[in-house]
Parts: structure tokens; C-alpha cells; sequence
């Protein structure tokens, strides 16, 4: 887990969800800094990514929000921000729709609310993968390293990152337990929050490059007519790495989003 706090007063906390493979808490590392000057930035590891153990039994995106629940509690939050980037923004739709008392604004960064709305390839590419004999290989480096980047079209959404950003994306693609990957990508193959979505009643902002391949801009144009009241801001030029390819941008827009939202929230704080 990585965090950042301010030297001074604290004016609430903010948890940073990461995506799916090849991300984990390194890639809110451009960001998490400067939310760290105004809030307790926290940024997890979620279970299966990064250096954190899996869960026990079968990922699922109920068993996600359910660690996340245990998580900020554990932490002493009980209002809180929530920021969610592509996978780690369909868990935090689910964990908005489901505590509605828990989340003062919520942030969702190209986020995966529909399986319809992912590309085709990636849906051929697993029913492929996801077969007996076949599952077994996908660990293998250079069949992964494949998989991943070349066949889910993954490096036409990294072409503009930095050369140490595309470093920790390998080293996280490699590191990723195959359960995880697997099962994972199996919930998002039939994913559907449009229900989730309508019951969030948390001031929301959604952000996404209008260049994004894993997630078209679409998607998350539909989604902010999904949730009552949300604003939607596609960032032109732009991947659907926004946070690492344009993170001034981000913050720019998330940052002044979070701070209307503050008043209050540090209550939400059991220091």
C-alpha cells in the first residue's frame, strides 16, 4: 500500500483503486503525492496485483468490495473519497452503489461498468484462453507478455507512457497470479452495473481519453448518464491511461472536484 498525507491540517481521505493486470498501487505514483498535500491519499494493492496475497477462493467483484469494506475500516475511515481507474472503477461503482453512507465523491477514470462495451478481441482472446490445458500456459512469459499486450491491443494504450511506467506494467503483467487474471477477466466478460449505477448517490466525476482502445470514451459517456447527477470530461489525445499519461490533467479537474466535497469529511476520520 502506498499513501501520502499532509504536513498540515488533513482535510479527509481519498482511496485509489487501480485497475486490472499490468497495474497496481504504482500507478497512482505521478498523482498520489499532490492529493497527499490536501488529503490522506491511500492507494492499495488489491488482493492478486501488485505484491498483495489473493483472495481466498474465487476473485469476484462482490469479494473485492467486500476486502475494500474491511480494508477502510481496518484504516479507521468512515467517510471517505473513492477513486476507481478502469477496474478499479467497477469495484468502486459496486462499493458506492452498496454504502452510500461511506463515499463523499467519487471519481471513475475509464472506468468498466458493461463487458459489452470491451473490445471484441478481448472477449475471443479469453474464451479462447479460458479452456483446460490452455490456462496453464498463459503464466508463461512470453505467451502472457502475447497475450496481454499484443492480442488485447493493450499497447496501443501504452505508446505514449514513460519508459519506467511501461517497465512497472511489465513487471506487473509477469507478477499477476494466474487465478487472478483468469477469474477476474471472467467477471468482467459478463459485467453489467447499469443497476449499480443508478442507485450511486455520491457527487460524481468521470474522466477518460477519448483515444482509449481496452475502453471506448462511449462507455463512460453512457455511464455519467447512468448516474444521477454526474459530470463526464473526455481528456482529448489521450489513452486509457489517463493518470499516467496525463496526470496534471487528472488532477486539474479531480483535485478541485474532491476539495468541494471536503467539508465535513474529516469527521469521516477515526485517527
Amino acid at each position: 500500500m502506498r499513501e501520502a498525507r499532509p504536513l498540515g491540517p488533513c482535510q479527509g481521505a481519498v482511496v485509489l483503486l487501480h485497475g486490472w493486470v499490468g497495474t497496481s498501487s504504482w500507478m497512482f505514483r505521478h498523482v498520489l503525492p499532490h492529493l497527499g498535500g490536501h488529503l490522506w491519499a491511500i492507494a492499495p494493492d488489491l488482493p492478486g496485483f501488485g505484491r498483495s496475497q489473493p483472495l481466498e477462493g474465487r476473485p469476484s467483484v462482490h469479494a473485492y468490495t467486500s476486502f475494500l469494506a474491511q480494508l477502510t475500516e481496518a484504516l479507521g475511515l468512515g467517510r471517505f473519497h473513492l477513486v476507481g481507474a478502469s477496474v478499479g472503477g467497477t469495484f468502486a461503482i459496486t462499493f458506492a452503489s452498496h454504502y452510500p453512507e461511506r463515499v463523499g465523491r467519487l471519481v471513475l477514470v475509464g472506468p468498466v461498468h458493461r463487458g459489452a462495451h470491451l473490445p471484441r478481441r478481448f472477449h475471443l482472446v479469453f474464451q479462447l484462453v479460458d479452456r483446460p490445458g490452455l490456462r496453464e500456459l498463459v503464466p508463461k512469459a512470453p505467451i502472457k507478455w502475447w497475450l496481454i499486450v499484443r492480442r488485447l491491443d493493450m499497447g496501443r494504450d501504452t505508446r505514449h507512457l514513460l519508459p519506467e511506467d511501461k517497465r512497472l506494467m511489465a513487471q506487473d503483467i509477469m507478477r499477476v497470479p494466474n487465478q487472478t487474471l483468469i477469474n477476474v477477466a471472467r467477471q468482467l466478460l459478463r459485467l453489467d452495473l447499469t443497476r449499480e449505477a443508478r442507485r450511486i448517490r455520491a457527487p460524481t466525476l468521470i474522466l477518460d481519453g477519448e483515444e482509449g482502445r481496452m475502453v471506448p470514451a462511449r462507455s463512460s459517456q453512457e455511464l455519467a448518464a447512468l448516474i444521477p447527477a454526474a459530470r463526464c470530461h473526455i481528456v482529448p489525445h489521450c489513452g486509457h491511461n489517463l493518470l499516467l499519461e496525463k496526470p496534471q490533467e487528472f488532477l486539474s479537474l479531480a483535485l478541485p472536484f474532491l476539495q468541494e466535497g471536503t467539508v465535513g469529511l474529516e469527521r469521516g476520520l477515526q485517527l
